[in-house]
């Protein structure tokens, strides 16, 4: 009965912009809701109330306090954010709890703005940070006062460089249950922006590495500072990417130059990025605000529904190869993390040394490792009669007839 007494008292108005509603409760300040019409207000509000005081521990009364006893301080973050009002979200009422640390949300004028704020870690994700992002995307695809969406980092030094050496040092190394649930929620989040159903743009103010170019390859636009940098460091940390990166940077700047961004693990300049195609533009960085806000602009005077489904249309490639990454993201990431190899360059990372690569390599079980996946094609190969291949390169024997490609090493068979 909780629930009934708290929609009674509520209230539903005209937004303050003019466009849709609001619906609020007097008595839980935390609880606003924006929506298009006033039936959907009203439902929003349900089920604003309904997650709210399922927050509340099984041992509180709430009756006994009728009700009010620090609601607002139990939000998830998830619902706070989605019931905040434009521009408000992240400040918060005086004495209630922030409803994100490793992100700032901002809302206004038809634009929201997911900041990654870790500056001291140059703006890397934890699994923390990413169910957060998971949340601002979620409501940002569900608010109709947002027409477009910023990512950036804090500061201006990096934009992102993935994930988090110390969370995967001292939390995943070792414990892979703890590393799978990292996985997940990476994967929660590209699709929650996936399936915004409105235009992003990356605004690149700093040093993209690793998983933070999957935000910039993600987004539909991206803009970026002079001084920006991309580095795929995947090579020199012993580490895989085999989400978005690996899989999309092929489309969006040709197959050649993604195998020399990845295997190299060489950064490129920020001009470099605009002549291949991975950026739309490169700006001084003091004019970056102000480029992306123009582009915001274009991109709000456009009609929602023909930009919703044209940016559907043009994400065909890469809807097609995200779909069928998930499964392998979630087999090769972690039997890779628990290896020699990823387990050494991040800890020399983390240390700021140098990795000896060649005396890594001369001691590495090489040619096992060759023979072990060698026979594993064999065993994958097409039934008997399709006969089998050799690759002149690594020297991998019996791989299966269909192959064009060699699997182990790439290189094309001839």
């Amino acid at each position: 009965m909780l629930i009934e007494y708290f929609l009674e008292r509520s209230q539903i108005e005209p937004a303050a912009n003019g466009h849709g509603y609001r619906g609020f409760v007097p008595d839980l300040p935390g609880v606003h809701v924006f929506a298009a019409t006033p039936e959907e207000c009203r439902h929003k509000l349900e089920a604003a109330v309904t997650a709210l005081l399922s927050q509340e521990s099984p041992g509180e009364n709430a009756e006994s306090n009728n009700g009010t006893s620090d609601l607002n301080g139990d939000l998830v973050n998830a619902f706070a954010q989605s019931e905040a009002t434009p521009g408000e979200i992240g400040s918060g009422d005086p004495g209630t709890r922030p409803p994100f640390t490793d992100i700032v949300y901002e809302k206004r004028d038809w634009v929201a703005r997911i900041t990654i704020n870790r500056p001291d870690a140059y703006n890397a994700y934890t699994d923390h940070t990413l169910r957060e992002m998971t949340a601002a995307f979620r409501d940002a695809a569900t608010d109709n006062c947002v027409a477009v969406l910023v990512i950036t980092g804090a500061g201006d030094r990096a934009f992102s460089v993935g994930g988090d050496v110390h969370q995967h040092i001292n939390e995943h190394d070792a414990h892979p249950e703890a590393f799978q649930k990292w996985i997940e929620a990476l994967l929660d989040a590209h699709a929650a922006l996936r399936q915004l159903a409105k235009p992003s743009i990356a605004r690149i103010n700093g040093m993209v590495a690793g998983g933070g170019n999957d935000w910039n390859l993600a987004c539909d636009l991206a803009i970026a500072a002079d001084h920006a940098k991309f580095v795929q460091i995947e090579t020199k940390v012993g580490l895989i990417n085999t989400t978005a990166s690996s899989h999309w940077l092929p489309i969006v700047v040709g197959e050649r130059r993604a195998r020399e961004i990845f295997l190299t693990g060489e950064p490129i300049s920020a001009n470099k990025a605009l002549l291949w195609g991975l950026v739309n533009d490169v700006v001084p960085y003091k004019q970056l605000d102000r480029a992306v806000a123009s582009l915001c602009q274009k991109l709000i005077d456009r009609f929602p529904a023909s930009t919703r489904v044209m940016s559907r249309q043009l994400g065909y490639w890469k809807d097609i190869v995200w779909n069928a990454i998930r499964k392998s993201a979630c087999e090769d990431l972690p039997s890779h993390f628990e290896g020699d190899e990823s387990r050494e360059g991040l800890r020399a990372l983390l240390d700021k040394r140098e990795v000896d690569y060649r005396a890594f390599r001369a001691n590495a079980p090489a040619v096992e490792n060759n023979q072990s996946l060698a026979d594993q094609a064999s065993n994958n190969s097409e039934p008997a009669g399709g006969g089998s291949r050799s690759c002149y390169s690594c020297g991998a024997q019996n791989l299966p007839a269909s192959y064009e490609y060699c699997g182990l090493c790439g290189t094309r068979l001839i």
